[in-house]
């Protein structure tokens, strides 16, 4: 499934709010308000082996964030290679309960070892988020 396939389900999950989506990072909106984000993907890779991208879509309305999407993409570089998938994943809210943080840690085997590579990403109704952090844990 692409990025935008997954993007056109987190807007159906939206109970019909908008009519169409924008499907490179960015903000699509409707006329009631309700606007959706991407954030950039976060990247990490071994070099020649794999790569991987993490990226966060959501829609928000006013000061609260109605539906959240994940989705992490890879390539495999080396043949030597395989991509075991997504180990980990969660969206919890902020202590302040306004914002969402998501989490994703995935796997791949390559002949040296089993690689995972994770990233954790705050995202907020006004489309502002960070990268908390990133990494890859052998």
């Amino acid at each position: 499934m692409t990025i935008g396939h997954r993007f056109g389900a987190l807007a159906a999950a939206t109970a019909g709010l908008l009519a169409t989506t924008s499907l490179v990072t960015g903000t699509a909106a409707n006329a009631e308000g309700t606007a959706c984000y991407t954030t950039a993907p976060v990247q990490l890779a071994a070099a020649g082996a794999w790569s991987y991208a993490f990226r966060v879509q959501w829609c928000a309305h006013g000061p609260a964030i109605l539906a959240i999407s994940l989705s992490a993409d890879h390539q495999v570089l080396d043949p030597a290679c395989t991509w075991l998938g997504t180990v980990e994943q969660s969206v919890t809210k902020t202590p302040d309960g306004v914002s969402r943080v998501a989490y994703n840690r995935s796997a791949v085997s390559c002949p040296a070892g089993v690689a995972q590579p994770w990233a954790t990403v705050t995202v907020s109704p006004e489309n502002v988020y960070t990268v908390d952090a990133t990494g890859i844990d052998h």
